[in-house]
């Protein structure tokens, strides 16, 4: 009798750092193969709702609290808030390693991402394993034959911030040391789910990146949108929809007032992802739909502009709709992808959290609604994404080339 392969992946955040792999793991699936993803407990549900076998490890984590501390802590200073991620990053991977460990023992493959979890684990059973990275910046490029001192700088900070941290881990649990960043990453494969229209390949790049359409979710079989949600849709012009993410509670209040005042000063129809429990003590106009989670590549379609946090997930599923971005960026790597959708002339100028007001963010509504230049070219962007092969089509080939050599 013969077993099919086993896979697992390792990630562990938020649900942005969880989301491309769940539609990953779905392809892998499909494709006959036994994958399971091990994550954060609190994330297991909503791997399983999309019919992908999931693990937890470590312990839970509550990552709207969390991103919440994080950011009070930062002041909302974009480096600070990285240097906190990374640290927080590296104690939930620690703390998760014995169940990780132990997730891995029947692998035949272990594809690990940007969080590093699966690493560790894998070279310590000997197991074969790639690596994904959701970020153009993160992949390795063939050394310079005379590095710049800018570079040279980077260098030396990534060290003490990432390499001193993670070898002082890799020393306990008895793993090799790492040199820099990029051994960190697998020499067999590095996978890059990111539209060549959006970050175009580097010569640069290590030959064993491979670089794939993004990884959208299959659709979820049972779920059809709610009666009332379709039939606001039916009772006017196409709504601006609103995604900002994960806040804590404190900071929801805040955006959600800036955001409904926001609204009624454009006159635009909006539907506002999240923040449930906030707007049913609000008073909440009629020209506003309070949505709670759903598809994104169904919702976002339904958008004539999106206001959003600049995750990576909320971005591919934005760029592939077609519709104009407004980027208000809270963390790490969402400052790289609203600069990205400014730089690709499909929405306005991001600006951060700290600096959201009601007529900033009625501006770039506006601007978003009106700019038909901004319009056009969100809009071939989005065909362009959608006439590209399917990204996670495109990664299981790769993979499953990796397993036969």
């Amino acid at each position: 009798m013969t077993y099919p392969t086993r896979i697992i992946i390792a990630t562990i955040g938020s649900r942005g750092d969880v989301q491309p792999y769940i539609n990953l793991a779905q392809g892998l699936h499909y494709a006959g193969y036994d994958v399971t993803l091990a994550t954060n407990p609190t994330l297991c549900p909503l791997v399983e709702q999309h019919g992908v076998k999931a693990t937890p490890v470590g312990r839970p984590v509550d990552m709207g609290a969390e991103a919440e501390r994080l950011l009070e802590k930062s002041f909302d200073n974009m480096w600070i808030g990285m240097i906190r991620v990374m640290q927080l990053g590296g104690r939930l991977v620690e703390e998760a390693f014995p169940d990780v460990l132990a997730a891995c023992q029947d692998a035949d493959l272990v594809i690990t991402s940007d969080t590093g979890s699966g690493v560790v684990e894998a070279e310590k059973l000997g197991k074969p394993w790639i690596s994904v990275t959701l970020q153009p910046g993160r992949v390795p490029l063939v050394p310079e034959e005379k590095p710049s001192l800018l570079a040279k700088l980077f260098g030396w900070t990534l060290g003490k911030l990432f390499i001193g941290p993670t070898n002082r881990f890799r020393k306990k649990v008895g793993a090799p040391l790492v040199q820099d960043i990029t051994t960190m990453l697998s020499s067999r494969m590095i996978l890059l789910p990111v539209n060549r229209n959006v970050a175009a390949p580097d010569p640069r790049w290590k030959p064993q990146v491979r670089q794939t359409n993004y990884w959208y979710a299959r659709p979820i079989s049972d779920w059809t949108p709610p009666p009332e949600l379709l039939d606001f849709l039916s009772r006017g012009e196409k709504p601006v929809v609103i995604s900002l993410g994960v806040m804590g509670a404190a900071k929801s209040r805040q955006a959600a007032q800036v955001v409904l005042d926001a609204i009624q000063q454009v006159g635009v129809r909006a539907i506002i992802q999240g923040w449930g429990e906030v707007f049913a003590q609000m008073r909440v106009p009629p020209t506003v739909y309070s949505a709670g989670a759903m598809p994104h590549s169904w919702l976002f379609d339904q958008a004539a502009a999106i206001v959003h946090h600049g995750g990576f997930g909320t971005t591919a599923a934005s760029l592939r709709s077609g519709a104009p971005s407004i980027v208000i960026p809270h963390i790490i790597d969402q400052y790289y992808w609203g600069q990205r959708v400014f730089e690709l002339g499909v929405g306005p100028k991001p600006f951060t959290r700290a600096h959201l007001t009601v007529d900033k963010l009625a501006q770039s509504i506006t601007q978003a609604l009106t700019d038909a230049e901004m319009r056009r070219k969100a809009a071939e962007l989005g065909v362009a994404i959608r006439d590209e092969p399917d990204g996670v089509v495109e990664a299981v080939e790769l993979i499953e080339h990796v397993l036969q050599n």
